[in-house]
């Protein structure tokens, strides 16, 4: 009985959250439909955003359809993610006004996760 009253809640939760993903993807693809290329007409910075953002929503949602359906988490989904949104702000970091520190920190929980996804596959091995 006390498991389904912990149960019901964190289902309901993931639920709400995987509807957020879903208009929070739809926002950004009716964003990028409306404005593909943005000025001058080229895949700048703002599209790449675009297309990243709409990735990073597309596995946060398949981690949050996973937890729902399946009730687990996938390390690996996790990590993905995590290098999918730090190569957007790699890819779109403007190395003449960046700030350092910020590319330090970027680089360290960049070589943090490569090497959790190592530890996870050798684990698995």
């Amino acid at each position: 009985m006390k498991s389904k009253l912990i149960d019901i809640p964190i289902k309901a939760i993931a639920a709400i959250i995987a509807l957020m993903i879903i208009l929070r993807f739809g926002y950004v693809f009716y964003d990028f439909i409306l404005n593909p290329f943005h000025p001058p007409v080229t895949l700048g910075t703002e599209s790449v955003k675009h297309i990243m953002t709409a990735l990073i929503l597309l596995e946060l949602l398949a981690l949050t359809l996973k937890f729902l359906i399946q009730e687990m988490i996938d390390p690996n989904l996790i990590l993905l993610t995590v290098l999918t949104a730090l190569g957007r702000d790699i890819i779109v970091v403007d190395f003449k006004e960046a700030d350092y520190t910020k590319l330090l920190s970027m680089g360290l929980i960049f070589a943090v996760t490569i090497f959790g996804l190592y530890i996870l596959k050798k684990n698995s091995q």
